[in-house]
């Protein structure tokens, strides 16, 4: 409500008709306001704060019409009123009201009523914010009660699911326990079992040497017999019998060696040593029975041999008497008759009949000396068989064309790459296939040929080549499975170019000339009859023996399940031969040289193949055979030094490195 002042008497109570006129005053200016109000812009806002009507424009027009009103009147009476009414508004009791006082009133009520207003709504949000505050700390309280009870859950959770992985680490720690307990017994089982089974082998093999020594024992007890023997011609049926019982033992020996013993092995070990106990017990009843009556068939010549003397002695007694009576000196012509000379030719010298076998028995065994014999005749015949037919037009015609197709692969074997080595294998395959001709000694002809050309390969390109051996050996193997007919003829060929490679070591024989010696020993003749130097012999000779003893040791090719067809007992047959003979003088650097050429070659795979006897071998050769032929040093001592070095390395290190240059395995 606006403030109502009284010009006249202020501070004076108004009364109540005086508030009556007020009111009918303030309601006709609040008409004249609306008037106005509607005379003017009515698209502005004239009302509340955003309000754009001005007390000016009020007064402007309030004056306008108080000139309208009082148009009669003075014209300074008129500024005066119209002065005086801008200020005031009168009323009929003389109370004046200020237009402005009033809208500054209203504005001011209206300004506070909206300031209250403004005060409720911020109280009414500050308990709203307030309570918002409350139900948001209820929230968070709320929330930190879930979240302590989520982490109390995850932390629960945890522990249960770390208790759960430690019970599944106890459980998996246990079951690897059992399992490496299990394998651990599996194991020692395992291992039980193998030393079981060594044991078990050791046995047998001592049972086995036992049993083979006990037949070497009966072997040599029979050639003391069969050199006891007075009358030959009872030996033959049972030198017979008994190489045979020795070729069942080697046999057998060679099973040993490789592992593959069986209880019936054994039980015909047993049945061949008490067999040759039995042929040597007649044998020995025999040679007794033989000897008792050559005996006294000898004593009964002697007897009378001795009463031919006497009767010759008297004889000559009474011609001399004769003589010596009648003056005639004539010479004594006494002859002695034709039954005693048959008698004394008769008479067996037991010192000197086995005399050139002993003797050259001291050097190599009978074996080897029967292998090189054999050997000789193999080539021998297959010589025969195309000698004629090469001689002939078309025979030189196919040795022409065969020595190309033989001489070009062989020259240009390597191992530059796996086709080439397969083409070259292929080319010599083709040509001992007989398509070059159907003819058999045509076919005698190329494997003879090819065999010495092979060897050939040895005494040139091995000897200075150690590494070319083995491509060599592999093309050999692989053709000797197909044709085992050219292996013999390369076998034969090896131990005709070189007698060691049997082992055979000729001593020089009664009236035997330097060339027919020295080519017995495989030395070579020049056209002008001049021998090989040594050094170049025992080079040649090396050369050889690597490239043998590397067929030895040579894998089979990938798909082939054939046992290989000169493996390496033989190696192990050449060592022991060497051993068991007697060295000779001359041959000092021979042994030395040949015997390091094979351990090099062959040591690795023996030493693997007999763990436990090749060992003892090497221990042999050192402290029993290398002192003999060190005391026997000849023309080089070269070989023995490094033979003495080898073995003392082997032995210090306890292995033999493989050969160098062996092709990879499964390589073709």
């Amino acid at each position: 409500m606006p403030n109502i002042v009284n010009n006249s008497q202020e501070g004076k109570k108004l009364n109540s008709s005086d508030v009556a006129s007020e009111f009918e005053s303030l309601k006709i200016s609040v008409l004249q306001k609306a008037k106005r109000v509607s005379l003017g812009n009515q698209n502005q806002v004239t009302i509340g704060p955003n309000s754009t009507f001005s007390y000016d424009d009020i007064n402007d027009l309030e004056k306008k019409e108080n000139i309208q009103n009082s148009c009669n009147i003075h014209e300074d009476e008129k500024n005066k009123i119209i002065t005086e009414n801008y200020n005031h508004i009168s009323t009929r009791n003389s109370i004046t009201f200020s237009i402005k006082k009033i809208l500054y009133e209203n504005e001011l009520q209206r300004k506070e009523l909206v300031r209250q207003k403004m005060r409720k709504r911020i109280e009414e949000m500050e308990r709203s914010l307030s309570a918002s505050r409350k139900e948001i700390e209820i929230y968070h309280s709320i929330l930190s009660v879930q979240r302590e009870q989520v982490r109390k859950d995850e932390l629960s959770r945890l522990e249960a699911e770390e208790e759960r992985q430690a019970q599944q680490m106890e459980l998996r720690r246990k079951h690897e326990q059992q399992l490496l307990a299990q394998r651990i017994k599996e194991q020692k089982e395992k291992l039980e079992r193998d030393a079981e089974e060594e044991r078990k082998k050791i046995k047998e093999q001592e049972e086995m040497i036992m049993i083979q020594n006990n037949f070497h024992e009966k072997f040599r007890d029979f050639e003391l017999l069969t050199n006891s023997c007075k009358e030959k011609y009872i030996i033959e049926p049972y030198i017979e019998k008994i190489h045979e019982f020795r070729n069942h033992m080697e046999t057998i020996g060679s099973a040993a060696r490789a592992g593959r013993l069986t209880v019936t092995d054994f039980e015909f070990a047993k049945i061949t040593v008490q067999n040759i106990e039995e042929v040597l017990r007649h044998f020995k009843i025999e040679i007794e029975r033989i000897n008792a009556m050559h005996d006294a068939k000898i004593a009964q010549r002697e007897q009378e041999l001795k009463e031919a003397e006497a009767l010759q002695l008297r004889e000559n007694h009474q011609l001399t008497q004769i003589q010596q009576e009648i003056f005639v000196p004539e010479p004594l012509g006494i002859e002695v008759t034709d039954s005693v000379n048959e008698e004394i030719e008769n008479v067996p010298s037991t010192e000197t009949a086995n005399a050139p076998d002993i003797e050259l028995y001291k050097f190599f065994d009978k074996e080897s000396l029967q292998i090189f014999v054999e050997s000789d005749e193999l080539i021998n015949s297959c010589k025969e068989k195309y000698e004629i037919y090469i001689k002939s037009i078309e025979g030189k015609q196919f040795r022409s064309q065969s020595q190309k197709k033989i001489i070009n692969p062989i020259n240009a074997l390597s191992l530059q790459s796996k086709e080439f080595f397969q083409d070259q294998y292929e080319r010599l395959r083709f040509v001992l296939s007989g398509n070059l001709s159907s003819d058999s000694r045509a076919d005698a002809y190329i494997k003879n040929t090819l065999a010495i050309q092979i060897i050939s390969q040895g005494e040139n390109v091995v000897s200075s080549k150690p590494e070319a051996a083995y491509p060599i050996a592999a093309i050999a193997v692989a053709l000797w499975n197909e044709w085992p007919e050219f292996g013999d003829l390369l076998l034969a060929n090896f131990r005709i170019k070189c007698p060691f490679i049997v082992p055979v070591f000729f001593p020089r024989l009664t009236g035997q000339t330097d060339m027919e010696y020295y080519k017995s020993l495989g030395y070579k003749y020049n056209e002008n009859g001049i021998v090989e130097d040594h050094i170049k012999f025992l080079k040649r000779i090396t050369g050889l023996m690597r490239l043998y003893s590397s067929i030895i040791v040579t894998r089979q090719r990938q798909g082939i399940m054939k046992n290989h067809p000169h493996g390496l007992q033989f190696a192990w047959r050449w060592l022991a031969a060497m051993l068991n003979n007697e060295p000779q003088t001359q041959f000092s650097d021979i042994y030395a040289t040949l015997i390091v050429v094979v351990l090099e070659v062959t040591g690795h795979y023996l030493w693997t193949a007999y763990p436990k006897q090749f060992p003892k071998l090497l221990s042999l050769m050192i402290t029993d055979y290398y002192p003999i032929i060190s005391k026997i040093r000849g023309i080089n001592d070269g070989p023995l030094d490094r033979l003495e070095e080898f073995l003392k390395q082997c032995l210090t290190t306890k292995t033999i490195p493989p050969p160098k240059g062996e092709l990879p395995p499964n390589y073709w």
